[in-house]
């Protein structure tokens, strides 16, 4: 485990050093300057480290991983601006949003330069670049879907777990997928190997993205990083809420709207004696043996640094 450790440390250090030293252009500073800011906050960097654990099971040219890490990078970063927008979330890993620290124009426009330069980066990959190319553009359909879902479903009071799984294996799920599928793609692995690293990515995000939804009411903030009950605050359409509501709405419904945004005692009580908690986390397991079973089926085992990673965010501790 401790050289995996080292390894991912390695990296993430040599990542963001590509990252930092990416040229950008200084006018017109309307532009550019929104985007050097988007690009300041760090991050975990889950997904430059997974496509480079990936490419590595294939063999890929290291400034070949490097380019797809750094335009699927600039890709999440996209979403994340133009989500803020869409979410009117004044804060992200502790600074203000583009749109705060700019205006909603300049973050609008700041989001279509990263995704313009993120196709740039990757357009420049010489390596099946017709393929890399339309699966790129294929998850970022996915993407957008994903996200028309999600906002979609703001205020929908009798959501299925299934719709809500559906939809985050588009936001979030396909984003994970394309960085573990675009690493075999540029090395002409078989479609069955790159269909399989998609959807290994797909589950993966689903049990990720269901995790945050627990730990956003069980974590502590020192490390996850952000406030608790949030989502609770704005009525949020989570895994947790979609099963509690199916539980008992009633008091689910009178234990949100007394909340205070602090004191989360009476919701942690209700979510673990209704047995909400424990259901909530049996499908997030559920959904990252799936991921870890579409790794096996292409030979990429519990000895696998890949699958190693996927372990560590699946005991991700809150």
């Amino acid at each position: 485990m401790s050289e995996l450790i080292n390894l991912i440390d390695f990296i993430r250090k040599e990542f963001n050093k590509s990252l930092n030293t990416f040229s950008l252009p200084k006018d017109p500073k309307y532009l550019y300057d929104p985007i050097k800011y988007s690009l300041k906050s760090k991050g975990k960097r889950f997904r430059p480290i997974i496509v480079h654990l990936s490419g590595r099971n294939f063999q890929c040219d290291p400034d070949d991983l490097m380019k797809v890490s750094v335009g699927l990078e600039l890709l999440h970063n996209f979403t994340l601006v133009h989500d803020d927008i869409m979410d009117s979330d004044d804060t992200r890993r502790n600074m203000p949003t583009v749109h705060k620290k700019y205006d909603v124009p300049s973050a609008i426009l700041a989001g279509d330069g990263i995704f313009t330069i993120s196709q740039l980066i990757l357009g420049s990959i010489q390596n099946n670049s017709n393929h890399l190319l339309q699966k790129y553009n294929e998850m970022v359909l996915e993407i957008c879907e994903g996200q028309a879902l999600d906002k979609q479903f703001e205020g929908e009071d009798n959501l299925n777990l299934d719709d809500y799984i559906e939809m985050v294996k588009k936001k979030t799920g396909a984003l994970l997928g394309a960085c573990l599928s675009l690493p075999a793609l540029i090395s002409n692995e078989n479609s069955e190997k790159v269909n399989e690293l998609y959807d290994a990515g797909k589950s993966l995000g689903v049990g990720f993205q269901i995790h945050d939804d627990i730990f956003e009411i069980f974590g502590e903030e020192s490390v996850i990083g952000k406030s608790l009950g949030s989502d609770i605050s704005s009525n949020k359409n989570t895994a947790i809420a979609i099963v509690a509501k199916k539980k008992n709405k009633v008091e689910w419904s009178n234990l949100t709207n007394q909340f205070d945004g602090k004191d989360l005692y009476k919701i942690r009580k209700f979510l673990k004696e209704n047995n909400v908690k424990t259901k909530v986390e049996n499908v997030a397991d559920s959904y990252f043996l799936s991921a870890f079973n579409s790794l096996k089926n292409i030979d990429i085992d519990e000895k696998n640094e890949l699958y190693g990673f996927f372990k560590m965010i699946q005991e991700r501790s809150y």
